[in-house]
C-alpha cells in the first residue's frame, strides 16, 4: 500500500467521481480506476459501490475512508510544520516597550543580524499601541497578557550631581533624602512609587520637583544639582556621565522587568523565536540577578 494510492482513494471517495478524481490528480482516467481495484484487491474488500457508472462509499469504504483522512492530514501537518522550522523567520512584531527601551534597541539590533527579513513596530507608550503582541515591562500590561518570563531584576540607585555630598558615599539611607527635591519620569511611574515608599517609611512626604518623561533631560536636571532620582542600574547604563553618580540606598531596592506575551492567542513562530532571544539576551547582560 503506497501512500500515493491513499491519496487517489481520498480524492475519490471525497468526489466519488472517478474522472474528477483523475483530472485533480492529472492522471488519466483508466489509471485511476486501476489504482483503485489495486488498493480494494490488496484489502480483500469493495471500498465502493458501482450502479450505473456511479459511486458510493461501502460501510467498510466509509471506514477506511476516515482513517485515511486522519492519516493525510497528519502527514501534511507534519510536512508543513518541518518546511516551517526551516524555513526562514519573516514577518512583523508589534511591541510595546515600557522599561530598557536602550537595551531593547541592542537587542533588536542583534535579532536583525540574524533574521534580516523581520520587521518591527515599536510603541513606548501604552495609549498609543494599536495592537502589541509582546509587551517588556516591570508589571503586566492587561488581563489577558499573563504569560510572562522575568529578564531581569537589577538594582535601583540614588541618582545624584557628581557635587551632592552623597556621590562619594558608599550607601545613601533614604531618612537623609528628607531636604531633597525628586525628578521623577511620571507620578505614577513604578519608579516614583518606590520612592515614595522608602521615603514614608523614613518618616517624610518627597517632594517632586520636576517631572519630565525625556530620561536624557531628566538626567541634565539631576547633573545640575536641580534634583535627585531613582534609576535603574542596567537600564540606565547609558546614561552614566562623569556628571553624576549611581550610589546605593539603605535599604537596597531591586526592580524586575518581564517580557510579557497575550496567552489567549496562539503565539507564531516568529514571536516565540524573539521571546526566547530576548530572554536570552537579558539573561547575558552583566550585573542581571
Amino acid at each position: 500500500m503506497e501512500l500515493l494510492q491513499l491519496r487517489y482513494f481520498a480524492t475519490v471517495a471525497r468526489t466519488l467521481n472517478i474522472s474528477q478524481a483523475a483530472k485533480h490528480h492529472m492522471i488519466p482516467q483508466p489509471a485511476m480506476s486501476k489504482t483503485i481495484s489495486k488498493l480494494e484487491k490488496e484489502l480483500g474488500v469493495c471500498l465502493f459501490d458501482r450502479y450505473k457508472n456511479r459511486l458510493s462509499l461501502t460501510n467498510e469504504g466509509k471506514i477506511f475512508y476516515h482513517a485515511v483522512s486522519q492519516s493525510l492530514n497528519a502527514i501534511d501537518d507534519g510536512v508543513t510544520q518541518i518546511s516551517n522550522v526551516n524555513a526562514p523567520l519573516k514577518g512583523e512584531i508589534n511591541i510595546l516597550v515600557l522599561q530598557h527601551r536602550e537595551t531593547l534597541v541592542d537587542c533588536i539590533m542583534e535579532f536583525k543580524k540574524r533574521y534580516p527579513q523581520v520587521s518591527f513596530r515599536i510603541f513606548y507608550d501604552r495609549d498609543s499601541a494599536e495592537d502589541f503582541d509582546i509587551c517588556i515591562a516591570c508589571e503586566q500590561p492587561g488581563d489577558d497578557f499573563g504569560g510572562n518570563v522575568c529578564l531581569i531584576t537589577e538594582p535601583l540607585r540614588l541618582v545624584v550631581s557628581a557635587e551632592h555630598p552623597g556621590a562619594k558615599l558608599s550607601s545613601v539611607p533614604f531618612r537623609e533624602l528628607e531636604k531633597e527635591e525628586f525628578a521623577v519620569i511620571s507620578p505614577d511611574s513604578n519608579l516614583w512609587l518606590q520612592t515614595a515608599i522608602q521615603c514614608r517609611e523614613a518618616g517624610f512626604e518627597p517632594k517632586a520637583s520636576i517631572t519630565c518623561s525625556d530620561l536624557h533631560c531628566l538626567m541634565k536636571y539631576v547633573s545640575t544639582g536641580m534634583a535627585v532620582t531613582l534609576g535603574p542600574e542596567v537600564a540606565w547604563k547609558n546614561l552614566r556621565s562623569d556628571k553624576v553618580a549611581f550610589v546605593p540606598t539603605v535599604p537596597a531596592l531591586y526592580r524586575s522587568t518581564y517580557i510579557f506575551w497575550n496567552k489567549l492567542k496562539s503565539a507564531s513562530r516568529l514571536q516565540d523565536a524573539f521571546r526566547e532571544f530576548t530572554v536570552e539576551y537579558f539573561r547575558a547582560l552583566p550585573t542581571a540577578q
